[in-house]
């Protein structure tokens, strides 16, 4: 539809009339020159005899060559306007994604183009990678990377000015590659144009715009992308210098958060540290170590000794300890992830981790270790993993247990030593003299004053220091005290019942230690005497016991005591001889038979010869016994009449003392 002002104007029209046409069509702006064209193409359609014909057509022509200029005018200040937005909007951002999107967003409505990206070196392996895109079709796109030398980008990184083609394909101007090619078919573009990023010598990127149909650029477009280019090349030069500083003060904000970690850790080591420190200077008491250390480590801690026994444990106030320590208690020993663990960290010196059945809880273990020596081992539970910082404390709280151990052990020494020398003088008579020795035993725990047993236990030759540590550890009842004389252990004790103290010591030795050995006990005594003189019986009943080869028993010393005497220098074979000559075909008679001549024998002495009274006994028939003690006459003769009973009755009790336990005082 044709403009009004463009009909043909009527022949009366004047000059003037056309020439405030053209001045009106001039101030409308946009779409002045489309309407001056049509406006020139009527004029000229006015006959060649019009007298204002010529005048009007000069005064079009110069009216449309102002309006394509005023047009250009425009345009070209809507484009610097676009380019000053864009370097505004690059400024204000702070990302560098951000920024780079924003690049090839701008340029691509800049030149109203289809398609456009940005390429970049690639820090490891230097090729050119598109870094941003914007209008693809494709994810493709932004994995797209060619060589420096080849495809656009590459043509303009190496002449680092713009360049532009409206026939990609067909272009020869610079090297084709074939990811790149692929990329422009698959994207469907055939005109690009393209700009560097510049800052200074250096081409930090290229900006590349392109449209899917041939399209020639205006010199004003490429001028408009360079100068985006430009402001690109600030914007990302800020960016990065932005991400650097990010980056930086992440690092110094790390690093700050670092160094309070470790001053703390260092404050809580140096206050863990101190108090396990003043502890051990002012003579604390294991326990009293234990609790600290459960108190700096927030969770249970249990001390086992090196037989896997609960020494002592303890937990921090408020702490609700789980039902799981009593799976480490029992003589036997310790769970067997527990002794794994003190195994390695007595290798490794440092704490090991152990896995606690049952329970979510987290178990470090920790061995308590002198040189070579190991006296047992830290065990904690937490309920959350233990810091490095808190590894090497429960470390230093092991090596301070050793020390406190090695302290300890040092001031048992001394005891043990003033025990020994305490209970030689009680046992030596000449040692008497001491008025205040009943003082110094009784500073062991053992009153003599009161009724006292004296037992003395003879073990395996080199064993007796290994029994007096385990006798220590585990007093029953009464109280007692035990250490070493000559190779013998010496044990006293406060108890009134022999028979009961007799028990006992049994079932210490042989049930609980598995301590292989024999003990005579004699007592109670009340005096320094009594019990001197028992010690002397107790070294006579023990090598009677020994010539006897009895093994693993305790026996009262006044069961054995006229056996002792009377025995005390004759050696097992003596015995074993004395036995056999008196009574020997009567015991082989016996084992060959499996009969019970002996025994018969033996009741029938110890009743006085008296047969009802011994049939009694053996609860057999008189005649029975009649039949028997006929037997023994064939075996050993007329032993009744050729004074020969005492010899036999007591061959008979030494035989019964060598395969059997005597009976109690």
């Amino acid at each position: 539809m044709q403009h009004p002002a463009l009909d043909p104007p009527p022949a009366f029209a004047s000059t003037a009339a056309i020439h405030g046409e053209i001045l009106q069509l001039l101030e409308q702006g946009d779409g002045a020159p489309a309407a001056l064209a049509a406006l020139l193409q009527e004029i000229e359609r006015l006959p060649d005899g019009h007298p204002d014909r010529a005048t009007l057509l000069g005064a079009a022509h110069r009216a449309l060559a102002i309006g394509q200029r005023l047009e250009q005018h425009r345009q070209n200040e809507a484009s610097l306007r676009g380019v000053f937005e864009s370097a505004q909007a690059l400024t204000e951002l702070r990302e560098l994604d951000q920024v780079l999107f924003e690049i090839v967003e701008r340029g691509r409505k800049l030149l109203g183009s289809d398609l456009a990206w940005l390429a970049g070196l690639d820090p490891e392996d230097g090729s050119l990678r598109v870094q941003a895109v914007s209008g693809v079709f494709s994810n493709e796109t932004l994995k797209t990377s060619t060589h420096t030398t080849t495809g656009v980008a590459g043509h303009v990184l190496q002449s680092r000015s713009p360049f532009a083609t409206s026939d990609y394909m067909a272009d020869v101007h610079f090297e084709h590659s074939p990811g790149t090619d692929l990329m422009i078919r698959r994207e469907g573009l055939q005109s690009l144009v393209a700009a560097p990023l510049l800052s200074g010598a250096e081409v930090v990127g290229i900006l590349i715009v392109g449209d899917r149909y041939a399209r020639s650029y205006l010199q004003r477009e490429i001028s408009v992308l360079a100068t985006l280019a430009a402001h690109a090349s600030v914007a990302v030069r800020n960016a990065r210098a932005y991400d650097l500083t990010r980056q930086a003060l992440l690092k110094a904000e790390q690093a700050n958060a670092r160094l309070k970690e470790q001053t703390a850790s260092l404050e809580y080591a140096a206050d863990a540290h101190e108090q396990l420190t003043r502890l051990l200077a002012k003579g604390a008491s294991l326990k009293d170590l234990i609790h600290a250390v459960a108190t700096i480590l927030g969770g249970q801690v249990m001390y086992l000794n090196a037989a896997g026994i609960e020494v002592c444990a303890a937990a921090p106030p408020g702490y609700e300890a789980p039902e799981v320590i009593g799976t480490y208690q029992g003589f036997s020993g310790m769970d067997s992830g527990i002794q794994s663990a003190v195994g390695q960290s007595r290798v490794t010196g440092r704490a090991t981790a152990a896995t606690v059945p049952g329970t979510d809880l987290h178990c470090q273990v920790a061995a308590v270790i002198s040189k070579d020596e190991l006296f047992g081992a830290l065990v904690v539970q937490t309920r959350a993993p233990m810091t490095g910082q808190a590894l090497r404390i429960l470390e230093r709280s092991a090596m301070a247990t050793a020390v406190l151990q090695l302290s300890t052990d040092k001031s048992s020494a001394s005891l043990d030593q003033d025990l020994n020398l305490t209970v030689r003088a009680l046992v030596e008579p000449s040692q008497h003299g001491d008025s205040g020795l009943a003082a110094r035993i009784a500073r062991h725990g053992v009153d003599i004053t009161q009724p006292t047993m004296l037992a003395l236990l003879q073990v395996e030759p080199g064993k007796a220091g290994y029994a007096v540590r385990k006798l220590a550890g585990r007093q029953r009842g009464a109280l007692q005290v035990a250490t070493e004389i000559a190779g013998q252990v010496v044990v006293l004790a406060n108890h009134a019942d022999a028979a009961g103290f007799e028990d006992a010591l049994r079932t210490l030795l042989f049930d609980e230690l598995s301590l292989p050995g024999v003990a005579c006990i004699a007592g109670p005594h009340t005096s320094l005497p009594g019990l001197a003189q028992a010690y002397g019986h107790l070294q006579r009943a023990l090598g009677l016991l020994h010539a006897l080869r009895r093994t693993d028993c305790v026996v009262h010393e006044a069961s054995l005591r006229m056996y002792a005497v009377l025995f005390q220098h004759q050696s097992a074979e003596a015995l074993d001889a004395t036995i056999d000559a008196v009574i020997g075909r009567l015991l082989k008679h016996d084992a060959r038979r499996n009969a019970q001549l002996t025994d018969t024998l033996h009741a029938y002495l110890d009743h006085q010869q008296n047969a009802r009274a011994t049939a009694a006994a053996l609860q057999i028939h008189a005649n029975t016994l009649h039949n028997r003690l006929e037997a023994i006459g064939a075996l050993l003769g007329p032993w009744e009449a050729d004074g020969r009973v005492a010899d036999i009755h007591l061959a008979l009790r030494l035989a019964r003392l060598r395969g059997a336990p005597p009976p109690s005082a």
